[in-house]
């Protein structure tokens, strides 16, 4: 449950938490979050799951939304997220430079 494929690029399994976290804070239905996260029904149940048992995210009405704990979880993959994204295109350049793929 660590890396998904997505087109040509992975994405890490805290790149799929916070796409699945940033849909519940304002409530989400599974299908929702399958859709939006771009996963599999077997891998979003996994990931609800976990998320439901780490009190990250409650069921209420049919409907997922973020807990306290989940909030604060979401601002520091928000952060994560961003500085991954930065030091990507830094290896990229960098791979140019060298001429790696």
């Amino acid at each position: 449950m660590s890396e998904v494929q997505t087109g040509r690029k992975k994405r890490t399994r805290y790149e799929i938490i916070h796409d699945i976290l940033s849909q519940c804070e304002n409530g989400a239905k599974k299908t929702w979050l399958m859709y939006k996260a771009n996963l599999s029904y077997e891998l979003t149940n996994n990931y609800i799951n976990k998320l439901v048992e780490k009190e990250l995210i409650i069921q209420k009405d049919g409907l997922y939304y973020l807990t306290d704990k989940g909030r604060k979880l979401l601002e520091l993959l928000k952060e994560y997220k961003e500085k991954k994204q930065a030091l990507d295109k830094v290896t990229a350049q960098i791979k140019e430079i060298y001429g790696e793929d």
